[in-house]
């Protein structure tokens, strides 16, 4: 981080940097690409993985040990194995997702899962915050930063098949929620399960299979909490509105930075 300047992303500090040393042109040309202005996110969930898989296996251990010396009645003996077993499950888990679940660069953001992972263009996206949904007489949020595309096309072109069915169905409960919550009067949810898996997007695309479901689960995702992707909140680092904040931060230097790179190539010219 360049001095005086502690609160700004990566990416900003070597732009004001730059623009203060008067910027070589090949410098400030390859800053895009940099290895410095990527900020690679690292879920918080993932770092108790290790200590879910130990507190299972001792806790087996020790059940084991127990057991031996006291035959603990069956019921007792199964439920506490079984939460073993669990805690066990969820450190493996973790383990498995990938290191890093964003990485976010002046030009696009890209999530990864352990499925495999998509890339937005930021110019693609309209805007992006914490969905909310009724409850009684509130609004409130739920754990998900929400990214509301500007066009389909790009997207659906990149995502993999593979991840498309996983988030199918791991997003099946946030979308029950929210039918639950946004169209309590709607008692027919199978016209939203179950989807058609053919889509034309705006540009008059077609698109079949899983991609047409995903983008049709997204349509229908829009038109209920009004965001099209939904990241979980233990994806992140820090709380989603600190997150929120930070990516507006990242969003808005890079606005700046491709503003001074432009600079540069227009006073080279």
């Amino acid at each position: 981080m360049a001095d005086g300047l502690p609160n700004l992303p990566a990416w900003a500090a070597h732009c004001h940097m730059g623009a203060g040393h008067g910027a070589p042109g090949n410098m400030v040309a390859k800053l895009m690409n940099s290895p410095s202005l990527v900020q690679r996110i690292r879920p918080h969930t993932k770092r108790n993985g290790r200590v879910f898989i130990v507190i299972g296996a001792g806790g087996l251990a020790l059940l084991l040990f127990v057991d031996a010396q006291l035959a603990l009645p069956w019921p007792l003996h199964l439920s506490l194995a079984a939460f073993c077993l669990v805690a066990m499950a969820l450190g493996v888990g973790k383990l498995v997702e990938p290191e890093t679940s964003l990485e976010i660069t002046p030009s696009a953001m890209t999530y990864f899962h352990f499925r495999g992972s998509w890339t937005v263009n930021w110019e693609d996206i309209v805007r992006f915050d914490v969905p909310d949904v009724q409850r009684g007489l509130e609004r409130q949020q739920i754990p998900f930063l929400g990214i509301r595309l500007r066009h389909y096309d790009n997207f659906l072109q990149q995502l993999s098949p593979r991840l498309a069915v996983h988030l199918v169905h791991q997003q099946r409960p946030l979308m029950l929620q929210a039918l639950r919550s946004e169209m309590p009067a709607h008692r027919e949810y199978l016209d939203y399960v179950d989807v058609p898996d053919i889509y034309i997007s705006e540009s008059g695309k077609r698109y079949r299979g899983v991609i047409a479901t995903f983008a049709v689960r997204m349509v229908l995702m829009r038109e209920m909490l009004g965001y099209d992707l939904y990241i979980s909140q233990n994806a992140l680092d820090r709380p989603l509105d600190e997150f929120i904040a930070h990516l507006k931060a990242l969003q808005s230097t890079r606005l700046q930075h491709l503003s001074d790179h432009h600079q540069v190539n227009a006073n080279q010219e």
